[in-house]
């Protein structure tokens, strides 16, 4: 089974991939959790303010409420008129406010509870002294108005209930005060991590890019080195049939376009066999890149040559003037691999070659079509003895 190497463009690839993903899960979880407590913040806000406008608005409805008995106790004492004991003039809802009712809505515990504590009893005394005065006053009494002002009703027990209403709504509103800085610096606070969290994530992202940049440009060029070996001989470095498959319009063009001849020659060694079977393949593969290098030497920049396999070989000259031309390199390549190859181990193996080559390109041929007439062409060098070359289209081939 293969394994993956850690160390590979795909392995990278696949940690890449995996790197993101955290980090994306990483992000939406923050931006999950921040947005969940910013809402729930924002609910508590809501609530807060709510809840203190509405304890506000009931401590100035008993402050009124209880401003309105005293303003009844006064106009009483000054009119003799039971008439302004009226309770619709105090109070014009159906429930009067009462300071039971506000120490439930404020949930006071504590220092605010001790500070409450004494509004039920100084207003349930209030109540009954004023509720003893309108008795009088129904009654017809002729009390001074002095006597009828006070009549049971403390108004010390108002002017401390007033203080303690006006101390309640301070604090109240302190509170709404202390907890609206804090969550403006919980706000202050989420919005700082989340300026971290982005400063985080634009960091991340940016490795994330630097390495796939990396990785891009890695298998870029590892596509490229497979790419030159797909074209190449892994033995000898030379080209392959591949190579000149795929440059085959570009070689013939290039002959057309300087109005010369191509030439195409196809090589094999000979007595290449005896080498391989007396010494050996490595030697048999340091004789072929021999051979290769001493062949390559003969050649132009613009020339090609290439190893289809086992010890045939294929040249092409892209430019020859006339078939002389091809016949001497053709020549000048049998001579060369005629000489002895001088062996590691030690000794020499001797070898030759037979070269046959085709003309291009009066009637449009193609590369294939080039190779079956060189191949032809060299099948009749070994049938007349090896060691020589033959040119397709001549006499005997």
């Amino acid at each position: 089974m293969q394994t993956e190497n850690d160390g590979s463009v795909f392995a990278g690839f696949k940690r890449v991939l995996r790197k993101g993903a955290l980090i994306f899960a990483l992000i939406i979880m923050v931006l999950i959790s921040m947005i969940l407590y910013q809402y729930q913040r924002s609910e508590e806000a809501v609530r807060s303010v709510a809840h203190t406008q509405q304890v506000i608005a009931y401590i100035d409805a008993l402050r009124t409420y209880l401003l309105n008995l005293d303003t009844a106790v006064r106009k009483y004492a000054e009119s003799n008129d039971p008439a302004d004991l009226d309770p619709s003039l105090i109070c014009r809802q159906s429930r009067c406010p009462s300071a039971e009712r506000l120490i439930a809505l404020i949930g006071a515990d504590g220092a605010r509870a001790a500070r409450l504590a004494p509004l039920p009893s100084l207003q349930s005394a209030l109540e009954t002294g004023f509720g003893a005065l309108q008795q009088r006053a129904a009654a017809g009494g002729d009390a001074t108005p002095p006597e009828r002002e006070l009549a049971g009703f403390d108004k010390s027990a108002i002017e401390q209930i007033h203080r303690i209403l006006i101390e309640t709504g301070r604090e109240e509103l302190r509170q709404l005060e202390t907890r609206e800085t804090a969550r403006i610096h919980d706000q202050n606070w989420s919005s700082a991590l989340l300026g971290m969290a982005g400063l985080w994530t634009g960091l991340a992202l940016l490795g994330l890019y630097r390495e796939t940049g990396r990785l891009i440009r890695a298998g870029i060029h590892a596509e490229q080195t497979i790419r030159q070996l797909s074209l190449r001989d892994p033995l000898t470095g030379l080209a392959n049939r591949r190579f000149l498959n795929e440059n085959e319009k570009h070689l013939i063009a290039g002959a057309k376009r300087s109005r010369t001849q191509m030439a195409v020659l196809a090589i094999d060694l000979d007595d290449f066999k005896a080498v391989n079977d007396r010494y050996g393949h490595a030697t048999g593969d340091a004789v072929l890149v021999t051979a290769a290098e001493r062949m390559k030497q003969l050649l132009r920049e613009s020339d090609v040559i290439a190893r289809f396999g086992g010890d045939e070989f294929v040249i092409v000259l892209g430019q020859v003037d006339d078939a002389a031309a091809a016949r001497e390199v053709a020549g000048r390549v049998v001579e060369s691999l005629s000489q002895p190859i001088p062996l590691a181990a030690g000794g020499t193996a001797h070898i030759g070659a037979s070269v046959g080559i085709a003309m291009c390109c009066a009637g449009g041929e193609t590369l294939d079509e080039l190779l079956k007439k060189a191949d032809a062409a060299l099948y009749a060098a070994k049938r007349d003895g090896k060691s020589t070359f033959r040119e397709a289209g001549a006499s005997g081939t």
